[in-house]
């Protein structure tokens, strides 16, 4: 962006349109009366509408400067410690400081402010705005399905190749679509995780198939598992009305391939067996609603039907205050504070989604 200056002083009328430029990314975009706008959830622009992907939903960034009067060092450092809080939400210790101006007397050049314009430019352009560091609140086990260890699974010859499956469902809802996006948009996740116990077939095998996903994570960035196994198809802005598979996860051949285990024998591999999980969106009545659907498929070799405990856990992971209380403690606190404020990422937990159960585990041959 080309800048106004007086010689090569930025006016203030520049220095606040690099304002308005982080502000859609810290609070949300603003219509053309400066009126910040409220997206409704509408399955065509939920995808394609770019702008609604901006907004973190936080109090709009207080650095602007009164037309005509000249930028002050503390004008630009307020910016700055803004800047720097929100690349410390997205990267905690790996982020890059933008340097304060020491001298308070110093004057603000056009130039001063082309970092912060990359910066604030890159994150628009990519995923990297979704991004999430270690000051989070992890909670991955607000909802429990059990299937009560019932039998599912075809229990014929391997010959047979038939492969049943379960299947549950789980939603999460937020009160209104915004709110659902300055979860997503500042690096909030959805989480699933599973686990198989007891019983005489299929404990070990089920339990080595979930440890090897480790934890599902819905985000604005990418669906992704923690463990090695499984590729995310979707992220939240790729999500339609109706449901779209957003992983998938099969090819279990590890320490355990070519073992029998439970009484009897008849699970013999692994490369079978598979966890698909899909998503839609939707809204009932004022709320904004996204319901997940995950589906446990056998392999086809496993003569014996499962009879373990199959649990699955949905949760959630928000952004809270950052920098924390106790980096705020430290020398480092001086990146993030003007005259003895701070100024940081706060936090998002107003954002967290109610976890409810849909449907309970059901097979299907």
């Amino acid at each position: 962006m080309a800048h106004n200056s007086v010689g090569d002083l930025i006016t203030a009328v520049s220095f606040n349109t690099v304002v308005d430029s982080f502000n859609v990314l810290w609070e949300d975009p603003k219509d053309g009366s400066g009126n910040v706008i409220v997206y409704t959830y509408d399955n065509a622009l939920h995808q394609s509408q770019v702008d609604r992907r901006y907004g973190w939903g936080l109090t709009a960034a207080n650095a602007t400067v009164v037309a005509g009067n000249k930028v002050l060092a503390n004008d630009y450092n307020k910016l700055t410690a803004y800047i720097n809080s929100g690349e410390y939400h997205r990267e905690d210790a790996n982020a890059t400081m933008q340097p304060m101006v020491a001298n308070v007397n110093q004057d603000i050049l056009a130039n001063d402010l082309n970092k912060s314009e990359t910066l604030i430019d890159d994150l628009k352009a990519t995923t990297k705005k979704f991004d999430l560091g270690a000051d989070a609140t992890l909670t991955p086990t607000v909802l429990s399905i059990s299937n009560g260890g019932t039998p599912w699974g075809t229990a014929d010859l391997a010959t047979a190749l038939t492969r049943g499956t379960l299947t549950c469902e789980l939603k999460y809802t937020w009160s209104s679509y915004t709110l659902a996006r300055h979860f997503f948009n500042s690096g909030g996740q959805c989480i699933i995780d599973m686990e198989a116990v007891g019983g005489l077939y299929g404990s070990t095998e089920w339990d080595y198939v979930f440890d090897s996903i480790d934890s599902i994570f819905i985000g604005g960035k990418t669906t992704y598992s923690g463990g090695p196994i499984g590729t995310g198809v979707k992220s939240f802005y790729e999500i339609t009305d109706t449901y779209v598979q957003i992983f998938n996860a099969i090819g279990f051949n590890g320490a355990y391939a070519g073992a029998y285990t439970g009484q009897g024998g008849g699970y013999s591999t692994y490369g079978g067996r598979e966890v698909t999980v899909f998503a839609k969106l939707g809204m009932d009545g004022t709320d904004f609603v996204m319901t997940v659907k995950v589906v446990l498929t056998e392999d086809a070799d496993d003569v014996h039907q499962v009879d373990c405990n199959i649990t699955l856990y949905g949760g959630h992971k928000v952004a809270v205050d950052s920098p924390n209380s106790t980096y705020m403690s430290s020398s480092n606190a001086s990146n993030h504070q003007v005259g003895g404020v701070n100024y940081i990422f706060t936090d998002r937990t107003a954002t967290l989604p109610a976890v409810a159960q849909v449907s309970a585990w059901t097979y299907s041959s």
